[in-house]
């Protein structure tokens, strides 16, 4: 697990014009609760009302808790519609949410990819897996995305990437997975 620690915290250290992605922190809550104001068919699709940013300040402070959680903040594109981010001075584009060696020891499972509607269907979501399955470099055994509620966009959109059916949680959501090399 030790290893995998390093994989969410390995973009702290230098973002560059190439970088994809940065870690997440309690202070991103306006952030991603900017990004959650943006995507609101998402809610709709898995019938949760809209979280708050008090909400929010929540779940980024129970990622921070768990070792095995990793939340990170996806770059959009220059000069594309995303939210502003301070720290950087780049344009946020989306969120991720996964977590490492769950359900079981190997595998990584990507709990919340959300990308901002009007960025959707561009390549940003389908670079980000894939750059996630790069920075695991080898270090799981399979990957695994839930998908909450009935959300045929999304289950096209993961097999579209070599994911397929895995596990049946019905009602609350499935699971589709890919080995990885």
């Amino acid at each position: 697990m030790e290893q995998y620690a390093s994989r969410c915290l390995d973009r702290s250290v230098a973002i560059t014009a190439g970088t994809l992605s940065r870690p997440a922190s309690v202070a991103d809550a306006s952030i991603v609760h900017q990004l959650y104001l943006r995507t609101p068919d998402y809610f709709r699709v898995i019938s949760i009302p809209m979280p708050t940013l008090a909400e929010v300040e929540q779940e980024l402070r129970a990622a921070a808790v768990d070792a095995r959680r990793c939340v990170e903040l996806i770059f959009a594109e220059p000069e594309q519609d995303g939210v502003p981010d301070p720290q950087t001075g780049r344009s946020v584009g989306g969120y991720l949410d996964y977590k490492l060696e769950y359900p079981d020891p190997g595998d990584v499972t990507v709990n919340l990819l959300l990308v901002l509607g009007s960025l959707q269907s561009q390549g940003l979501g389908r670079r980000c897996v894939r750059d996630l399955e790069q920075r695991l470099g080898g270090q799981a055994e399979r990957l695994l995305a839930s998908i909450y509620g009935q959300n045929p966009r999304a289950e096209r959109f993961w097999t579209s990437l070599g994911f397929a059916f895995a596990i049946d949680a019905k009602p609350v959501l499935d699971w589709y997975a890919k080995p990885l090399a």
